[in-house]
């Protein structure tokens, strides 16, 4: 019997994960640059006037946090199955959250997706995240 953090164990596998038809990012994206994406988006996320002082709130130890999202975005993007939580639970105790707030982190992640990634492999990320975008806000804001 496999340990429950195994990737092949999932309990709830992520609607957002789909693969776009007919495409592959194989040999486009390394784990790496996911990192690196991650930690770029994140700190224009910390010095940002609207969602700073949420993550400041929210986010106790970013040395935590911050491998649950390149867990996240590797799953996303490169189907790893890394990640295996559930990002609306995780978010709903967030009070106050507008669609404005989600408008902003999608503006800041395709900021952060034109600076790091192959841009033959931005369209992977920015509709990742704007499908995440919109079924977020719908569900936590209405």
């Amino acid at each position: 019997m496999e340990a429950p953090n195994e990737p092949t164990e999932i309990a709830h596998p992520l609607p957002l994960t789909e693969p776009l038809a007919g495409s592959s990012v194989a040999g486009l994206v390394s784990e790496s640059d996911i990192e690196t994406l991650v930690d770029t988006f994140y700190a224009s996320v910390r010095d940002d006037d609207l969602l700073g002082p949420i993550f400041h709130r929210h986010v106790a130890d970013w040395s935590l946090h911050l491998p649950k999202m390149y867990a996240f975005w590797s799953t996303v993007v490169l189907h790893t199955g890394r990640y295996s939580g559930r990002p609306i639970e995780a978010h709903q105790p967030l009070p106050g959250l507008t669609h404005e707030h989600f408008a902003r982190w999608l503006g800041l992640w395709e900021r952060a997706v034109g600076a790091v990634i192959r841009p033959e492999a931005h369209r992977y990320f920015v509709l990742a995240a704007t499908r995440m975008a919109s079924s977020m806000s719908s569900r936590l804001v209405g």
